[in-house]
């Protein structure tokens, strides 16, 4: 009869076990990151600050006048806060697009925001239109930016 080797157990559970604290360990908590990250210098802080965009200007299509003309779309709402979206207007081409309201219901849906908002911003830019991609981890976000920059672009009439 073939015995069991005891030792062989001790060896296969301990390394079991290390593997499991080296893993849990290597987890990355929501908020880790540091708090000057995102502050308001910071481009992330700048796209996600809720200030009021600058009113759109009276005179419909025509008129782009020098630095074109500033329309903001309605604020979608999604499951971790509003989104609304400034698109600047020149020349019937998006020459800005910006987040004024982004998700703020926590540490983690602005880190989201702080991240995902600039690629947003970059992709209405390059695909003018409100067909963007949806960046990865933001579906919420990028689904509220998607119809805030629609609303913005029929507003202005694109």
């Amino acid at each position: 009869m073939k015995r069991k080797h005891p030792l062989r157990r001790i060896v296969l559970g301990t390394a079991a076990t290390v593997s499991g604290i080296v893993l849990l360990l290597a987890l990355k908590q929501p908020g880790s990151e540091p708090v000057a990250a995102v502050g308001p210098g910071s481009p992330a802080g700048q796209a996600s600050a809720t200030a009021p965009a600058a009113p759109p200007a009276a005179g419909g299509r025509g008129g782009d006048g020098g630095g074109g003309r500033t329309v903001t779309g309605d604020a979608a709402r999604t499951q971790y806060g509003p989104v609304q979206v400034s698109v600047t207007v020149s020349g019937g081409r998006i020459t800005a697009a910006t987040a004024v309201k982004t998700p703020d219901s926590g540490p983690r849906s602005e880190q989201i925001a702080a991240n995902s908002v600039p690629k947003l911003n970059q992709a209405a830019l390059t695909a003018q239109s409100a067909r963007i991609d949806t960046v990865s981890g933001a579906t919420y976000t990028s689904e509220g930016y998607r119809k805030s920059l629609q609303s913005a672009l029929d507003k202005a009439g694109l």
